[in-house]
């Protein structure tokens, strides 16, 4: 465990940073007032002829916040507000000098598209951190999310509201109705919300705000204006109930474990969302299914550490920012994880065998007290796993895949001062045949006057059955904001025992070490460049042995023309290091100098066709090595979208580890092998909207990786390498080459189908087609053609599911 000493000193250092926090000079907000709904509310059909919109106040005078930053729109905007005891309304009437050049896309909800589109932001806690935000696009696509820790966002919320838009002579307009079982606010006879508004001018680049904030200052939800005249309205008891149903067939290649090669599967299950009170919410999701959700991309890693892959699944996404930390104690992909099947010596062929880990319930408890305390709880339980196999007596034997778990996190945050945090967090994972393990943490995220400068940082702690704990620490000090200059410095520490890898997620332990970053930054129009940004980035670590494991730096830059290109490129060095992982608990190898360069450009995103590409090449350790990658998409109408991306990576006589063998001494040598290895991967997407609620989606990837081993030599640590005759093996590897076969040949195609029906408000059907086809052999020479070609012939898996559910709030 990390030592006291070192606890108290971040945690005195936390609060003399929080001392120093003044509230700042008062800024006079600007203001908008709603009026009640008399006699009837509004028809959500985007014509503005409601009785309420002929009397409600507008407001206008909305500021260009790019690109001509602080000067008046080219294009006019007013808002109106109404509200009843059910909802708020928004009326929105965007003036427009050329309406026929309107951008109004079609394309499924949530997704954002190059087009016109107006913005709500509310914070209806009026805590100046916290907010959601709501858009319509010309075409009337709703995408919505949250707002935390006054400028991150999250689109992964998703709540019922309506929209709707009409496109006119003059312009076009918008209505919003947000019910206040979206928002969480507390009960008061006259409310003080915080609002702001927005709208994006696609074919300008034109982004107009109600409430301006300059480049150079901080802030984002801290500096919204005021929504008055709300009184006596009630926030509402929430419940909603989202029952599924879902049936699905596998079929694949004949095998003696399943011989017609056909599986079908049905399945019933629900979530719930209840309102205990006006500050918190719980939701559960009993027996869950996540088919609808796309696959992982395959990727080759051949690094010794483990792959990140993001979070897809709803439940786990949805208000997941409240256990956010600096130190990711809780990486909610390890809850229903893909179980890892260890067959017995005596097995001879696989009958069944589990893809998932059963998620039984999940239980998530959110929200947020009068006094500013933020509270998230979740618990999840998954099943016991069992894998079936034949062993080579011919008798059928059972195995354990995955045992039950229980997961839980617990995680309370307190305002404090101005936009300023300080929170805990604990997890535990108690699993059968495992120790348990426990973690926790302190965190604090203190902002200074206008957010300019803020400081954060956590103290963590991890055990392991009784005996094994583990510590570490991460501070930061961070520029937010200022007229050119940002930038940030920090340290981290993991003692060698660290683990968080149960339910969280860390690279590694052993480390300490630190790094700044700095950027310098124009966002004024010179000639033909809109905005620039130039980075310089440097790190140093070492392990707690004193070898250096990382140092290095780069330069990169990024230019944005008046044109709407992006260009960039930058230039990176590695110092000599030693890699403390290379040999699997071997000794240190040591890295040689390196260095790479890089560029790339972004065409216009406003126009129908838009080309990406990317360059790199470099050292890589001791060998070479060279990445391409290119992305096409083409929008020949509103509604459809295609992209097409390949990209090719090599390296060239890399020295890799390969093996451990031991000599007749018992004495361990560590085999080297120079690695030429190519990857091509090639993805397709495609999107056609048939409505703003109706929309296919398809997918596909085709990955090929090739890997040949050469030049087998040993170890004499920490970077010198000799022949393999100069040792004498125990085993039956000769004396002068190596036996063993590490080279590869991976070829795999992921492709999805999904059409999406969302019949009513949060009630949605899918039918998907999900097929995965793959071959790992062990020789490293075959063409990219003919590899690519032979991927087509491969054996496939093929998944074809159904599943509806029906939303209802009570």
């Amino acid at each position: 465990m990390i030592g006291r000493k070192a606890v108290v000193l971040l945690c005195s250092f936390a609060f003399f940073l929080a001392s120093v926090i003044s509230w700042g000079e008062e800024e006079e907000v600007r203001s908008i007032t709603a009026v009640r709904c008399n006699p009837t509310s509004p028809v959500i059909d985007g014509f503005l002829n409601d009785h309420i919109w002929q009397v409600a106040p507008k407001s206008g005078e909305f500021t260009q916040g790019e690109p001509e930053e602080g000067t008046a729109p080219t294009e006019s905007t007013t808002v109106q507000v109404a509200y009843d005891d059910e909802a708020v309304y928004f009326a929105f009437t965007l003036h427009d000098s050329e309406p026929e050049k309107i951008v109004a896309k079609l394309t499924r909800r949530d997704r954002w598209v190059e087009s016109d589109d107006v913005r709500v932001r509310i914070d209806s806690y009026h805590d100046h951190l916290t907010g959601f935000y709501f858009v319509t696009n010309a075409a009337g696509v709703q995408r919505d999310g949250y707002i935390y820790k006054d400028t991150w966002t999250d689109d992964s919320w998703d709540g019922v509201w309506e929209s709707e838009v009409q496109i006119a002579k003059e312009g076009w307009t918008a209505e919003f109705k947000i019910p206040y079982s979206c928002l969480r606010f507390a009960k008061s006879e006259a409310m003080i919300w915080g609002v702001n508004f927005a709208r994006w001018v696609s074919r300008k680049s034109e982004y107009d705000v109600w409430v301006y904030v300059p480049e150079e200052e901080g802030g984002f939800v801290s500096r919204f204006g005021h929504l008055v005249g709300l009184k006596n309205i009630d926030p509402p008891r929430r419940m909603e109930f989202l029952p599924y149903a879902v049936s699905w067939q596998n079929t694949e290649p004949k095998r003696p474990g399943n011989p017609d090669g056909r599986d079908f599967f049905s399945n019933i299950g629900f979530d719930l969302k209840y309102g205990i009170s006006s500050d918190f919410t719980l939701d559960a999701t009993i027996n869950p299914d996540f088919g609808q959700v796309e696959s992982d991309a395959t990727v080759l890693n051949l690094s010794t550490f483990e792959t990140y892959y993001r979070e897809k699944r709803p439940f786990f996404l949805e208000g997941s920012t409240i256990f956010e930390t600096p130190f990711e104690l809780f990486y909610s992909r390890r809850i229903g994880r893909t179980p890892s099947v260890d067959l017995d010596d005596d097995a001879d062929y696989v009958i069944d065998q589990p893809f998932t880990t059963t998620i039984l319930s999940a239980l998530k408890l959110s929200g947020r007290t009068k006094g500013g305390t933020s509270v998230g709880v979740m618990n999840a339980v998954t099943q016991e796993e069992m894998a079936t196999y034949m062993d080579t007596l011919g008798i059928k034997r059972e195995i354990v895949a995955e045992p039950a778990a229980n997961y839980s996190v617990i995680r309370l945050k307190q305002d404090i001062f101005t936009n300023s945090s300080i929170g805990l967090i604990t997890t535990a994972v108690n699993q059968k045949r495992e120790a348990p393990t426990y973690t926790g943490g302190i965190d604090w995220d203190l902002h200074f006057p206008k957010g300019i400068w803020i400081a954060r940082g956590q103290v963590v702690g991890s055990r392991t059955g009784r005996d094994e704990h583990g510590g570490g620490f991460w501070a930061g000090i961070n520029k937010d904001a200022g007229e050119n200059v940002r930038g940030s410095v920090w340290w981290e520490y993991e003692s060698r025992n660290l683990n968080i890898n149960r339910l969280g997620f860390i690279g590694r332990g052993n480390y300490n070490g630190g790094g700044t970053w700095w950027q310098y930054r124009t966002y004024k129009d010179w000639h033909f460049i809109r905005e620039t940004y130039h980075n310089i980035n440097y790190w140093n670590a070492w392990n707690l042995d004193g070898y250096k494991i990382s140092h290095g730096g780069n330069y990169n830059n990024s230019i944005r023309t008046t044109g709407n290109w992006w260009f960039g490129g930058g230039y990176g060095f590695q110092i000599p290091y030693y890699d403390d992982r290379e040999t699997r608990g071997g000794p240190p190898y040591k890295r040689p100098r390196g260095w790479d360069v890089w560029m790339w450009v972004d065409s216009d995103t406003r126009k129908w066709w838009v080309v990406h590409l990317f360059h790199n090449v470099g050292t890589h350790w001791d060998g070479i090595y060279e990445s391409y990658s290119a992305e096409v998409e083409i929008q020949p109408r509103s509604n459809l979208e295609f992209s097409v991306g390949p990209s090719y990576d090599a390296h060239y006589h890399v020295s890799r580890w390969v093996d451990t063998v031991e000599d007749t001494l018992g004495n361990e040598h560590y085999v080297f092998g120079e690695l030429t290895s190519r990857e091509i991967d090639i993805n397709f997407r495609s999107t056609l909207t048939f409505t703003k609620n109706l929309s296919l989606q398809v997918w596909v990837q085709a990955f090929m990786a090739i890997g040949d081993y050469k030049n087998f030599k040993l170890l004499d640590p920490p970077d010198r390498f000799r022949p393999l005759g100069e040792v004498e093996y125990s085993g039956n590897l000769p004396r002068n080459t190596y036996q063993d076969e590490p080279d590869f040949n991976w070829k795999s195609l992921n492709a999805n189908l999904v059409l999406r029906w969302e019949y009513r408000p949060g009630s949605t059907i899918y039918l998907v087609w999900t097929q995965f086809r793959d071959e790992d052999e062990n020789y490293g020479h075959l063409p990219f053609d003919e590899g690519l070609k032979n991927i087509w012939n491969l054996s496939a898996n093929n998944t074809f599911l159904i599943k509806a559910n029906y939303w209802w709030s009570l």
